[in-house]
C-alpha cells in the first residue's frame, strides 16, 4: 500500500492580506460578559460561508437542501440534510485567539464506531489557497451541551485567514465567532475554483474520520482550494431524483458521483444510477462529472462485481453518447495490497487512512477534469 500523495505542493493565494479592507470588530457589535464581541457567521458580511446555501437566503437554517422543498426528501434525508459536512466559515483577522460559540440542533450522542470529534467537532485551519495548516488545540473537545458548545481557537499573531470546518454529522443551529474588542476583520481571499459537489453514502458524508477535515471530500477541496458541497447521506443515498435535480442546479466546478453503497439492491441501482447521472447532466451540460464505484474492503462478493458493472455502464453510455466531460474511477483497487484492513474501522467505513487514499485518487482525476 503506497502512501505517497499526488497533491501539488501547497501554494498560498496570490492576494495579499495587507491589501484587504479591514474593519474594527467594535464597529460590528458590542462586548458581551466575557469582553468579546461575537459575530454570527450566517449574517456577518465579513465571514464567508462555503459548502451550503447562505442561511439568510434559505429560511435562516444551515440546511444542505432547499428548505422550501424539505417535504420532497425521504424521511431519513429530511433529517440528515441538517448535518453540515463540507460547510466552512472563512475570514481574515489580526486576533491571536477566536472563540467558537456554537449551538447544535440536537443531543450529542456517541456513535460506537466514530469518535465524537469527527461527528460533532469543528476544525480550524490557518492559511490561504492550498497552503492551510491545522490550527486546533491538543485534545480540543468543544465541551458543553448542544445548546452551548464553546472553545477557543489559538490562531497565532499577525494577519491570517482562518477557515473553520463544520461538523460532519452534527446539525448546526447557529455559530458565532468571538473576537477581542480591539481586533480587526476582513473578507477572505477568493477560492481558486467554484464549489465541488459530492453525492453518496455515509462514506461521502465523512464516516468515520477523526475530525471533519480528514474526510476525503474535504481533503480534495483543501488540495484544490474549492468550497465543498457535500451531499453524503448516511445510509440513505438512494439516487433520488429530487437530489439529482438540486445538485444539477448548483453553481459548481465539478461533481463526484459516489453513489452505490446505499442502493438496497442491484436492481434498484440499475434503475437509478444512470438516471441520476443523466438528470445532473441535462441540467448542467458542461459540468465535469466523475463517476466512482465503491471501495472494496475485505471480501469480494458476487453482488459487488455486478454493482461495479452497473456503475461502469453509466460511464460507458455517456461516452458512447459523446459526453467529453465525464470521468471514471474504479474504487475496487484503492485499498488493495497488504494490510488493507487498516483502511477501515469496521470492514466498511474508511478511517482517516482510507479516506486519504480515496482523496488522492479523486484528486488525480479532478486535476485532469479541471
Amino acid at each position: 500500500m503506497m502512501l505517497e500523495t499526488p497533491f501539488a505542493p501547497p501554494k498560498p493565494s496570490m492576494e495579499r492580506l495587507e491589501d484587504r479592507t479591514f474593519v474594527p470588530v467594535s464597529s460590528l457589535g458590542t462586548p458581551e460578559a466575557d469582553g468579546l464581541i461575537y459575530l454570527d457567521a450566517a449574517y456577518c458580511d465579513y465571514i464567508a460561508l462555503g459548502g451550503i446555501d447562505q442561511p439568510s437566503e434559505n429560511g435562516g437554517e444551515y440546511y444542505r437542501f432547499d428548505v422550501t422543498k424539505k417535504d420532497k426528501l425521504s424521511g431519513a434525508n429530511f433529517g440528515l440534510a441538517q448535518c453540515t459536512p463540507g460547510v466552512t466559515a472563512r475570514f481574515i483577522t489580526d486576533a491571536s485567539e477566536v472563540v467558537i460559540d456554537a449551538k447544535l440542533r440536537g443531543a450529542i450522542v456517541g456513535m460506537n464506531h466514530f469518535c465524537n470529534r469527527g461527528v460533532y467537532g469543528f476544525d480550524m485551519l490557518v492559511g490561504t489557497g492550498t497552503d492551510r495548516r491545522y490550527s486546533g488545540g491538543n485534545m480540543q473537545m468543544f465541551v458543553g451541551t448542544p445548546e452551548a458548545m464553546k472553545d477557543t481557537m489559538r490562531v497565532g499573531e499577525g494577519l491570517k485567514e482562518v477557515q473553520v470546518n463544520f461538523p460532519l454529522y452534527g446539525g448546526v443551529q447557529s455559530v458565532r465567532f468571538g473576537f477581542p474588542a480591539d481586533a480587526k476583520i476582513a473578507c477572505p481571499t477568493k477560492r481558486a475554483y467554484k464549489a465541488i459537489a459530492f453525492y453518496g453514502s455515509s462514506i461521502t458524508q465523512g464516516g468515520c474520520v477523526g475530525r471533519p477535515g480528514n474526510s476525503y471530500c474535504n481533503i480534495v477541496c483543501r488540495a484544490l482550494d474549492a468550497d465543498c458541497r457535500n451531499f453524503g447521506f448516511s445510509g440513505s443515498a438512494m439516487g433520488e431524483q429530487v437530489v439529482a435535480e438540486y445538485i444539477g442546479t448548483r453553481e459548481l466546478s465539478a461533481f463526484v458521483m459516489d453513489y452505490d453503497y446505499n442502493s438496497p439492491s442491484v436492481e434498484h441501482l440499475r434503475e437509478t444510477h444512470r438516471l441520476f447521472f443523466e438528470t445532473v447532466r441535462r441540467l448542467n451540460p458542461d459540468l465535469p462529472i466523475v463517476i466512482m464505484t465503491h471501495v472494496w474492503t475485505f471480501e469480494d462478493r458476487p453482488e459487488d462485481f455486478e454493482r461495479v458493472k452497473i456503475v461502469k455502464e453509466t460511464y460507458d453510455a455517456a461516452i458512447a453518447a459523446g459526453d467529453k466531460n465525464v470521468y471514471f474511477i474504479d474504487g475496487t483497487d484503492m485499498f488493495r495490497g497488504p494490510m488493507r484492513d487498516l483502511c477501515t474501522v469496521d470492514a466498511l467505513h474508511p478511517n482517516d487512512l482510507g479516506q486519504l487514499l480515496m482523496a488522492r485518487e479523486v484528486y488525480k482525476t479532478l486535476v485532469r477534469a479541471l
